[in-house]
């Protein structure tokens, strides 16, 4: 949902190890995301915050939801790792990166909880396997176009 919110086009979804594998994916189970925009704009050597602050907060997600829902996080390494890996790139200090992390965490936990109705549609919908084109109907339908209006800035570290 947050992908939605966040105009990051999603591929695929697993929700387990098992699955992931079956269909030849490295990971415990999540959202797949087409990067091609994050790719094609890392390549001409610069990075706009705006675009750093969607994907991070994307990738924080997961972690968002299951501390929503379970009280604590046990997932998100294959996120963090991949938000890491991204910020070694840019050469900025580990320090902010940490700070962003979290920031990422409590603005997909605000998303998740404005959008209560629709994420457990949406958690319904993936638990009875629904393709991905089923799942965007689904947010386009419970989700109001005003609601689109993400504000993704972060004070600077």
């Amino acid at each position: 949902m947050i992908a939605y919110l966040l105009d990051i086009p999603v591929k695929d979804y697993t929700l387990s190890a098992w699955e992931a594998w079956k269909k030849g994916l490295p990971g415990l189970g999540g959202v797949q995301f087409d990067t091609t925009d994050l790719e094609a704009t890392l390549k001409l050597g610069q990075l706009p915050a705006q675009t750093l602050n969607r994907y991070c907060t994307v990738w924080m997600a997961g972690i968002a939801a299951e501390n929503l829902v379970f009280g604590g996080a046990q997932g998100g390494q294959d996120d963090r790792q991949k938000f890491s890996i991204l910020w070694q790139q840019l050469q900025r200090p580990m320090q902010e990166g940490q700070i962003r992390q979290r920031w990422a965490v409590l603005q997909a936990k605000t998303l998740l909880e404005k959008h209560q109705d629709a994420y457990k549609a949406l958690v319904s919908a993936m638990d009875d396997d629904l393709p991905v084109a089923d799942c965007l109907a689904l947010l386009q339908r419970e989700v109001t176009p005003a609601a689109l209006t993400v504000d993704t800035k972060i004070p600077e570290a």
